[in-house]
């Protein structure tokens, strides 16, 4: 705002308004009095600037936008811890520790007594553990352990807010009021729960008071049942309608999970020279992989009436993006050529990926 109030233009305003006769070049008493307070003056309006970016939403660095956000009664959120299920051979104590690669685990509680099924949580907070499964080793001592593996993350860890999509809240509730049970507020009390990256609401599904809730993982794929659970004790404690939970009193509700639809790929490719399917077959996966999860995080902007398309032009750019690749044709979505439309409560993850020779 005040970028043009540099040094220089601030001591030519100021010699300006001396007085007609009185020296002011440089080595003169006035302007090295002028010269000092131009200093100080080009100081004070780079504060005045920061002043006024830091008091708007949309220029505010992180620090000063939480606590802009804070006065209308949005928190940022902090990094949760991920919760995963570890089957042994043998009972396990609660409070054994264990580590998958640099990652350590506590354990709990107990999920099934019978089959030796006992939650662990992580204890780094974040997003690093996420989709790591497979056999653990004990950090203390458990008689009788030979083996035990993680099997299932049961919730996904989540690293601090960022500042976008912080600000993206704050913007939201401008035009959302949450309030007596409307979609705003199921969609908001469900996506503060840790484990959740979005969900959809379908109110009066089943008959007046049902309604239901389609949830998305903070990794974009379907939800574990413990995470479901958890949700649908929180909106009404053992299903009880009574108001016990945040859901209004009366009000039926259905948490469920997204549904993820498995996308197979074939399509055929023209590599330059010395490239060939596998050079750059990982590539290509990665690139298809990385457009069905980019519909997958759009899914939570729409509601019951939104469906997702794969488009099999957006696919190729994003395929052609890979070194090696020339060109690509050819190419089908699960046996069809078309572009593929999936239900409101589908959202698409990679399949097979082929090429035709």
């Amino acid at each position: 705002m005040y970028e043009d109030r540099t040094f220089e233009t601030i001591l030519s305003d100021a010699k300006k308004e001396v007085g007609n006769g009185v020296q002011t070049g440089e080595g003169s008493l006035v302007f090295t009095a002028l010269a000092a307070l131009a200093y100080e003056m080009q100081k004070l309006y780079i504060q005045l600037d920061y002043v006024y970016r830091q008091s708007h939403a949309d220029t505010a660095d992180l620090e000063e936008l939480v606590k802009i956000t804070q006065d209308r009664g949005i928190y940022r959120k902090v990094a949760t811890y991920a919760e995963v299920l570890i089957e042994a051979n043998c009972t396990v104590p609660i409070g054994s520790r264990f580590s998958l690669k640099s990652f350590h685990y506590a354990v709990s509680g107990v999920i099934n007594a019978g089959k030796f099924q006992y939650r662990a949580a992580c204890e780094e907070s974040g997003s690093g553990p996420n989709g790591l499964t497979g056999e653990v080793t004990a950090i203390d001592y458990v008689d009788g352990l030979e083996k035990a593996e993680i099997k299932e993350i049961l919730i996904s860890g989540e690293d601090d807010e960022s500042r976008d999509a912080l600000y993206t809240r704050y913007l939201q509730s401008f035009t959302t009021e949450s309030f007596g049970g409307n979609i705003a507020q199921y969609k908001e009390k469900v996506e503060a729960i840790a484990g959740v990256g979005g969900c959809k609401v379908e109110p009066v599904w089943n008959g007046p008071g049902t309604v239901r809730v389609i949830v998305l993982s903070s990794e974009f794929g379907t939800c574990s049942e413990y995470l479901i659970k958890q949700i649908q004790e929180a909106a009404i404690p053992s299903e009880s309608g009574r108001g016990y939970g945040w859901a209004p009193i009366d009000h039926a509700v259905t948490i469920e999970s997204v549904d993820a639809v498995r996308i197979n790929v074939t399509t055929k490719l023209s590599y330059m020279s010395g490239y060939s399917w596998s050079s750059v077959g990982a590539a290509v996966k990665e690139k298809i992989a990385e457009y069905l999860k980019s519909i997958a995080m759009e899914w939570k902007n729409g509601d019951e009436t939104t469906k997702s398309t794969i488009y099999i032009s957006k696919l190729q750019a994003a395929v052609l993006d890979v070194d090696g690749v020339v060109d690509i044709a050819e190419t089908t979505l699960n046996s069809s050529r078309a572009n593929l439309v999936l239900d409101w409560n589908q959202i698409p993850i990679l399949g097979e990926v082929t090429t035709a020779q």
